[in-house]
């Protein structure tokens, strides 16, 4: 994480210690002279310094295209504390809480100062041009309560060691109307300028080892020993979407869905030029002619890494790109007898070179006693159709696609046709419609969390993941 950060910026990793050493001196020859705590001060002066260099001054990309500025609500509150940056945030205002209240021995304004200072944080980074970062609440929360903690922290150190501290309401009354101006400052720039986005989730969360073993598994069982893992994270769902472990490996990158591990997707090369960090396969010997030559090579990798998802599984070739520059997608997916698709899938990307540059794995066994199947597709169309609200601009509105597909509504597997549509305006978005395939009524939208997709979703030269 450190070397993302830092990366290229050798002029801040210059000018910001230097910064820091020169206001920590200041601060030491201001209080030397009266005598006040010059250590404690210059340590504050440190802290405060390199927390406006990390936040303020840290070079960190191009500004918002549209020039806004955003704020972030994190819902939920707890999420700061199982994640990289929120613990990190929580060190950063540590010592400004401990080594504020070493230096002035005065304990509210010092909570009120951490909690103020990590605000003015927030809004500064979305309101100065130069710093191109949004708010985040999450930040302000583990800011706070790290500058809180440290103050504490010095707090139950100083009575430990019977030095003096002064009362709470020593300087009552200062710090409130202090506060009360600087809350009514930051107040007036929100409803001004600072337009509020809430969010279900902010940040990629620490795992342990749990989720350790479960990405070994998938990334072993897909691969051997060839991959190593560098770091596994997780990233919660947003708006009905699925969890994700997000696993970096030492050649690509891979998903997998979370917590139930039914589904993982490995990117391990996804340009036109072949590499060593493809996949290769056991008894390949020279590289594909054909598609035919793309299924047989498909067929020998899983075989040997993915055998029960073969089974009854009818295989479809696709060439990516116009003339198969990237290679062929080889996908495996199974209909029972009454043609519903099974929610199993198996996509696995042959390169030019005969070697897997991408895997898209969903492990799921077929749902049985499915409802018997008593509406055709036409009927489906027609009732998908009536039941749809149009938006503005939709003309002309028709079924493109339906599919059959196994779809697990509250715990309950059924039979449903999923029917695409599209208008005369390419740029009016229309959502699919569910009917069921055995009473004939609409249903809602279908979560994403329960993986359903057509056969036919990969475009563009990667296995795609996009569900509906």
């Amino acid at each position: 994480m450190f070397s993302a950060i830092f990366k290229d910026q050798l002029s801040f990793l210059i000018t910001a210690p230097l910064a820091v050493l020169v206001v920590a001196a200041v601060c030491f020859w201001l209080t030397h002279h009266v005598g006040r705590r010059p250590w404690a001060h210059a340590a504050l002066g440190a802290s405060v310094a390199a927390e406006l260099a990390l936040t303020l001054f840290l070079p960190s990309g191009a500004a918002a295209a549209d020039g806004t500025h955003s704020c972030v609500i994190n819902r939920n509150v707890v999420e700061p504390f199982a994640t990289e940056q929120g613990l990190l945030n929580l060190l950063l205002f540590l010592p400004i809480g401990f080594f504020g209240l070493m230096a002035l021995r005065s304990l509210l304004p010092i909570l009120a100062g951490s909690i103020l200072l990590s605000l003015a944080t927030e809004l500064l980074q979305t309101l100065l041009p130069w710093v191109h970062r949004g708010c985040d609440s999450s930040d302000l929360e583990m800011n706070s309560l790290g500058g809180i903690a440290g103050a504490l922290l010095a707090w139950a150190l100083l009575r430990f060691r019977r030095r003096p501290v002064a009362p709470l309401n020593r300087h009552a009354r200062a710090t409130a109307l202090t506060s009360a101006v600087l809350l009514g400052s930051a107040g007036i720039a929100w409803a001004l300028w600072i337009t509020p986005t809430a969010v279900d989730a902010t940040s990629l969360q620490l795992t342990g080892d749990k989720e350790q073993r479960a990405a070994q598994k998938a990334i072993r069982q897909a691969f051997g020993d060839r991959y190593t893992i560098s770091n596994v994270q997780l990233q919660p769902g947003v708006d009905d979407a699925p969890d994700n472990l997000l696993i970096a490996l030492d050649s690509g990158s891979a998903e997998l869905s979370w917590p139930d591990a039914s589904q993982l997707n490995v990117s391990l090369e996804s340009s036109s030029e072949t590499t060593s960090a493809s996949f290769p396969v056991a008894g390949v010997t020279r590289a594909p002619a054909d598609e035919k030559d793309a299924l047989s090579i498909a067929h020998r990798y899983a075989g040997e890494h993915y055998p029960s998802e073969l089974r009854d599984a009818e295989p479809q070739v696709y060439p990516v790109g116009d003339r198969a520059e990237l290679g062929w997608i080889v996908s495996w997916r199974r209909r029972n007898s009454s043609g519903v698709l099974m929610p199993m899938r198996l996509d696995v990307q042959i390169n030019t070179a005969g070697r897997v540059s991408q895997l898209l794995v969903r492990s799921a066994e077929d749902p049985r006693n499915l409802p018997p199947v008593k509406v055709d597709k036409a009927s489906a169309q027609r009732a998908a159709l009536a039941s749809m609200e149009l938006p503005k601009g939709a003309h002309n509105v028709r079924a493109t696609e339906s599919e059959l597909l196994a779809v697990q509504r509250d715990g309950e597997w059924r039979a449903q046709w999923m029917t695409a549509f599209e208008a005369d305006d390419k740029n009016v978005m229309l959502e699919p419609v569910y009917v069921d395939a055995n009473s004939g009524k609409v249903d809602p939208r279908a979560s994403r969390k329960q993986k359903i997709d057509t056969p036919d979703s990969d475009e563009g030269g990667e296995v795609e993941t996009t569900v509906n």
